[in-house]
């Protein structure tokens, strides 16, 4: 419903199709979007109005519109309100009548693109591109009675050429200009022209579709208080705006509660592990404490908190080495004095004993 509110306003005999915006797949002027509208209406109104406000955009995608504009069987009439430039202005000059409000303007230029690739690639892109600019010099010639050789010299030079209302009529490009109500803030600048017309959205309701259509919208609590349909518009980019917001944090919060949940996983290993050292849990109990963990932390953790630790009681005959007798050479003096080994040591390993002494007291060991 919102994009056709946008795109759309029906009347009693005609419709009303804009064409505002960026030209191309993703911008606002769509033209898979346009096209299906455009064959939809024509099967349903005699007469339909075309309205421009465009920088252009895609040529594929301008040239598919143009090509629908000249097909259809309804009376088609094109208004320029702001800009036309670039594709749009091909648009605009489709062979339908062409009226331009007295601020608008259109703008012709080469055809500009890009690829990557090998020298073959780039070569092909480029014969591409002027194949593309002889197509439109012939929409342009077929519209203004110029031969589409001195089109191309004159506006695919690689400058930009802005044609005004009044020269454009001139030269044949449109077929009048039209009178505006209110000339009062009257917009001087390309860039003016373009945001002008764009901010003129607020169109008022012309049909009881048009009204019903804008009381449904009403309906909703938070468009209850807005007067007409620009305070619509209006509110409707801010939601936007704001739902564009919300979805940035909302990934935000997404990645810091994934994060989190990791330092909590890791800090919840660390405890468990720690609960094994201390040897008030064994590890053939970890799977069962983790799943605890998972559920309840709290009441995990006070749980293995509530165990006593259970050191290990280690006797002097762990410290003896029944075999060659080699354990006492990776212990000090001190070490075998605490184990109750010196007396092992001095009857099995005399040489050893010595050396151990001589290194605990700094003397020579005398029997």
């Amino acid at each position: 419903m919102t994009r056709q509110f946008f795109n759309i306003i029906p009347e009693e005999d005609r419709a009303t199709i804009l064409l505002y915006g960026d030209i191309g797949e993703g911008d606002k002027v769509e033209s898979g979007r346009i096209v299906s509208e455009l064959l939809s209406l024509q099967s349903r109104y005699r007469r339909i109005d075309v309205r421009i406000n465009s920088r252009g955009g895609d040529v594929f995608s301008g040239m598919a519109i143009y090509n629908t504009l000249r097909r259809s069987k309804s009376e088609i009439a094109i208004y320029v309100d702001g800009l036309a430039a670039s594709i749009a202005a091909i648009i605009a000059l489709c062979g339908k009548p062409l009226h331009m409000s007295p601020y608008a303007k259109l703008m012709l230029h080469s055809v500009s693109g890009g690829t990557w690739g090998n020298a073959s690639v780039l070569r092909q892109t480029a014969d591409q591109m002027e194949r593309l600019q002889k197509d439109l010099a012939e929409m342009i010639a077929g519209r203004c009675g110029m031969e589409p050789a001195d089109v191309l010299e004159k506006y695919f030079d690689g400058a930009d050429h802005w044609l005004t209302a009044g020269e454009a009529l001139d030269m044949g490009l449109a077929d009048s200009v039209y009178d505006m109500q209110d000339d009062e803030g009257r917009p001087e600048t390309d860039e003016e022209i373009y945001h002008y017309f764009n901010n003129r959205l607020c169109f008022e309701p012309k049909n009881d579709n048009e009204m019903a259509l804008i009381d449904d919208i009403r309906a909703i609590p938070s468009f209850s208080d807005k007067a007409d349909a620009g305070a619509i518009v209006a509110h409707i980019k801010s939601l936007e705006s704001k739902a564009t917001g919300a979805e940035a944090l909302r990934q935000a919060n997404e990645a810091y509660k994934a994060q989190i949940a990791e330092l909590q996983e890791k800090d919840a290993d660390n405890f468990l592990n720690r609960a094994v050292a201390d040897g008030k849990i064994g590890k053939e109990q970890l799977p069962l404490m983790k799943k605890l963990m998972a559920s309840d932390r709290t009441a995990a953790e006070e749980f293995i908190n509530s165990m006593q630790a259970r050191k290990e009681t280690r006797r002097a005959a762990d410290f003896i080495d029944r075999g060659s007798g080699s354990g006492f050479e990776g212990k000090s003096w001190d070490e075998l004095d605490r184990a109750g080994m010196l007396a092992s040591l001095k009857s099995e390993n005399p040489a050893l004993f010595a050396v151990k002494y001589k290194d605990k007291f700094g003397i020579e060991y005398k029997n």
